[in-house]
């Protein structure tokens, strides 16, 4: 009886386990803007960082393959020429159900303008979106900045 409570016990909790794990979006991280190449990278890393935390998200590193099928993404928002149906297929293809683009830009008076949203590849609907503006010091304000955009673009109560 014992055996067979335990095994019951430990089915269960494979059940639960395996239900949460399937759960999990599956989330891409895009950085672009007016910045270089490598702080792009320290934004990518910054909302990875803050993400790889989160159980209710799985993160899917960013690929060239990646990078074109955003392309069309944007195109389709922008202008529309992308069919509903190739979004669909981008969606499947990439293995992800959500991207985050975030838009860094270091204007001309040393202020950091950052923007982020979340957009859901199979329908097109932006989920969310949040915004900052900090003064440009270097990148620990890139890095903290991010970090920042990525929480409340997770956080239900944030807005």
């Amino acid at each position: 009886m014992k055996r067979l409570s335990f095994l019951f016990f430990m089915l269960l909790a494979c059940a639960i386990f395996a239900c949460e794990a399937m759960a999990a979006k599956k989330v891409a991280v895009y950085a672009e803007g007016e910045i270089s190449k490598a702080t792009k990278s320290v934004v990518c890393s910054s909302v990875l960082a803050r993400l790889s935390g989160n159980k209710d998200y799985m993160v899917f590193e960013r690929n060239s393959a990646f990078v074109n099928a955003l392309d069309k993404e944007q195109d389709y928002q922008t202008s529309g020429d992308v069919p509903e149906k190739e979004i669909r297929a981008v969606a499947q293809r990439m293995g992800v159900d959500y991207v985050i683009v975030v838009n860094t830009v270091v204007s001309g008076d040393d202020q950091c303008h950052m923007s982020a949203r979340m957009i859901d590849l199979v329908s097109g609907e932006i989920i969310k979106t949040v915004n900052l503006k900090r003064e440009y010091t270097g990148t620990d304000v890139i890095s903290s900045m991010a970090n920042n955009l990525a929480y409340r673009l997770l956080n239900n109560s944030s807005k």
